[in-house]
């Protein structure tokens, strides 16, 4: 008995949405260095390289070196990679629990569903735009909840 899923992704476009989140975050140009990845990770410079190459040069990482991009990128890697299957990221241990920080970001969110609903209402545009904010204000409260 076989077992489908038509919500699964291919393993093509698994691969396209990996390499394109460490594109985003990795590169020249970009908040990280190749050279500063591969210091902080211990993953060889050539094989960084080869995550962000075109075409067929380009090389997804295995589990092992994903996990440690993980680890090293932060929760905002792993929430756009999994973002593609409709899951996300969190931080179950999150350090920036002072007052001032938790309500510093939750309002910094608040006044941008406030901006984008001035009109009355939220439209797609309004949701893409906002679902970083969102993300990132349930991140902060979910620890909150926890008993």
């Amino acid at each position: 008995m076989s077992v489908t899923n038509s919500s699964m992704i291919s393993p093509e476009t698994a691969e396209d949405e990996i390499c394109k989140a460490i594109g985003l975050l990795m590169g020249r140009g970009r908040q990280h260095s190749v050279e500063d990845v591969a210091l902080g990770t211990k993953i060889p410079a050539r094989t960084l390289s080869a995550m962000i190459a075109s075409g067929g040069d380009r090389r997804c990482p295995s589990g092992c070196n994903l996990l440690i991009l993980a680890s090293f990128f932060g929760v905002e890697f792993t929430d756009r990679v999994l973002s593609v299957i409709g899951q996300g990221a969190r931080e179950l241990d999150p350090a920036a629990d002072a007052p001032a920080m938790v309500i510093s970001k939750l309002m910094t969110g608040a006044a941008e569903f406030a901006r984008a609903g001035a009109d009355g209402r939220y439209c797609h545009v309004d949701r893409a735009e906002l679902r970083d904010d969102a993300v990132m204000m349930i991140q902060i409260l979910e620890p909150f909840a926890a008993p």
